[in-house]
């Protein structure tokens, strides 16, 4: 696995307990909590299996990408919470739950960091170094397009 690209990301995660709760009498209970997360984008070269070589030619086809989100890190000191009247604190599980919520929310906007292109632009530089080493010029076939969908499809758990 060649990770070529990486990024961070940080979103916000707002959690207010619904108004209708049996506890809303006794006061609010309002949450904002930033959550950050390394994102790393990259080929899986063992996958680079649709290889040919005519004369002094070989014609790569690259596998789809990996997209691998790092754990999720909650920024603690960056937390606002706003707890009125009798009612308790969020729990650091509560915090962790909403976290999740974060992950998620990184996932659902993965097209904003142009990870892939690069991804694919930079496992094709060290392809045409391995190949231009064993006497080869490198070419590649088209790369596919990809949409908000297939983003979420290469994330590897």
């Amino acid at each position: 696995m060649i990770y070529t690209i990486e990024a961070t990301a940080e979103v916000i995660v707002e959690n207010t307990d619904d108004n209708a709760s049996v506890l809303s009498f006794l006061g609010n209970r309002n949450i904002i909590i930033p959550v950050r997360a390394n994102i790393k984008a990259g080929i899986n070269l063992p996958q680079v299996d649709d290889v040919t070589i005519e004369g002094d030619k070989v014609y790569f086809t690259l596998p789809d990408p990996i997209i691998e989100i790092g754990s999720t890190k909650i920024l603690y000191d960056q937390i606002v919470d706003d707890v009125t009247g009798l009612r308790d604190k969020f729990t650091s599980r509560e915090e962790a739950e909403i976290s999740r919520v974060g992950r998620n929310k990184i996932k659902a906007t993965l097209s904003k960091f142009d990870l892939i292109a690069p991804a694919q632009e930079r496992a094709e530089i060290f392809l045409m170094g391995v190949a231009n080493k064993l006497g080869y010029t490198a070419c590649f076939k088209a790369r596919p397009s990809y949409n908000e969908k297939d983003l979420v499809k290469f994330v590897k758990e």
